[in-house]
This record gives structure tokens, sequence and C-alpha cells, in this order.
């Protein structure tokens, strides 16, 4: 019991087999002391300098030899004292570099998922996109939906939204199937700042990328969109969309 709560305050297995060894003895040489904690004269000496440092232990010399012998037992609540100060400068220091720590691991490693329900979930979708391009300055990229602009609700949101990005002077690319194109080319086909182009390749329907956020939309029964924050999987995204840009026809 007694070696567990050394090792427990910070003791190793050595310091606590000699400082017991040498409680016990009382005033003695180094022999002694390695025979009782079955330890290496060798051995004995470094950790007998550790447990001077800790202030558990003095030494004498007598005719020419080395005596140690343990202080009132007391002084190990002095170490523990003198422990808890070290670790609260310690902790000081780690506070102040938190902040540090905290922006660098939201610089390098952001990543949030969000949920936006309903059609005011994908209004207020939308309008963080738009936010976010006329600021940045950035093209909206995305892909189109399957068959869902059919939907004279679904298809009036996006012609509002469409107007939006073309008050806030958003150049917008749209790439969809081929099948799409009749139908989206006399719907949409002559707006300013919107290009849309068409490709035989699968398609990711419904995503959107911008920034490092990638949004999945599905207006299937109840409409609901998947906001990922994460600059690899945005990254590949758009990776896709621009190898795909250049080989897909008007």
């Amino acid at each position: 019991m007694e070696e567990k709560i050394f090792e427990e305050i910070g003791f190793t297995k050595g310091e606590t087999k000699v400082y017991l060894s040498l409680l016990k003895l009382g005033e003695s040489t180094v022999g002694p002391i390695s025979k009782k904690s079955g330890i290496t004269m060798s051995k004995v000496y470094p950790i007998l300098e550790k447990l001077s440092k800790k202030g558990l232990i003095t030494q004498v010399i007598k005719e020419n030899s080395r005596y140690f012998q343990s202080l009132n037992p007391k002084s190990i609540l002095n170490f523990i004292k003198e422990k808890k100060k070290k670790l609260n400068k310690e902790e000081e220091r780690i506070k102040k570099v938190i902040p540090s720590l905290i922006n660098q691991q939201k610089k390098e490693a952001e990543y949030s998922a969000r949920i936006y329900e309903g059609f005011n979930g994908m209004r207020t979708l939308y309008d963080e996109i738009i936010d976010y391009l006329s600021k940045s300055k950035e093209d909206f990229k995305g892909f189109t939906m399957g068959e869902d602009y059919n939907d004279e609700k679904i298809n009036l949101f996006f012609h509002n939204y469409d107007a939006k990005r073309r008050e806030k002077k958003i150049k917008t690319k749209l790439i969809g199937t081929k099948s799409q194109k009749k139908f989206l080319d006399k719907e949409y086909g002559k707006k300013s700042n919107l290009s849309i182009k068409y490709t035989k390749n699968k398609i990711p329907f419904g995503t959107i990328v911008f920034g490092d956020k990638l949004a999945i939309l599905n207006w299937s029964g109840k409409p609901v969109a998947f906001l990922i924050q994460s600059k690899q999987t945005a990254k590949s995204t758009e990776d896709l969309f621009d190898e795909l840009w250049k080989t897909a026809k008007p």
C-alpha cells in the first residue's frame, strides 16, 4: 500500500524502495541500503541523489564514509507542496497558449455538419451561400437537381434565388445531365450571369460547393439539406466539378 501511494505521487519504484529501506535502517551507508532494497549499489547512488534533491534525505561524511539518513517523513508534504507550485505554474503557461492551439485546430482540422429542413431551412441555407459568395467574389458552383425541377413550387424557389444571385452579380455555373437540357434551357437558358453545361457522366445531383463547405440537397417529400464543413471534402468535390466543366457541353 505504501509503495503504491509513493508511486502515485511521482516516485519511481526504485526511489520508493530506497526511501522506505533507509527509513527503516536509520543512518546508513550504501551497502545496507542496497541489500535491504534489493537494488544494486551502482543504481542506489543516483537514486539517493534524486531523493536528496526532493528534500527527503540528508547525508554526512564520517571517517571517510558517506552516511545517509531520511528526514522527518513530514518532509514528503513539502515535496508535494513544491510539486503543486510547479504544476500551477505549468497550468498558467498552458492557459496562455491554449487560444493559439485552438486557432491552429480550427485552421487545420475544422469539420462540422448541419441539417436544414423544409423550405424555410432551404431559404436559410441559400441566404448563407449567397452571403458568402457575394463577399468572397467566388462563382456559385453546383450540380443540378434530379427531376425535382418539374415541381412548380421548387422551380419557383430556384427562380427567386437565381434573381438574388444576379442582383449580387454572382456568376453561376451549373452542371446537369443531357436529359435535363430541354427543360433547363427553356427556364434558365437566357439568364445573365448563369451558365449551364451538360454531361453524359453521372453527377452528384443536388450538390453545391462553396468555400470549405459542401451542401447536399434532397427535395423528395419534405426538403432537407446537409451542410458539411470540411476543406478536404469540399476541395475534392470542387475538383470533380472543374474537371467535368472542362468536358461538358452548353
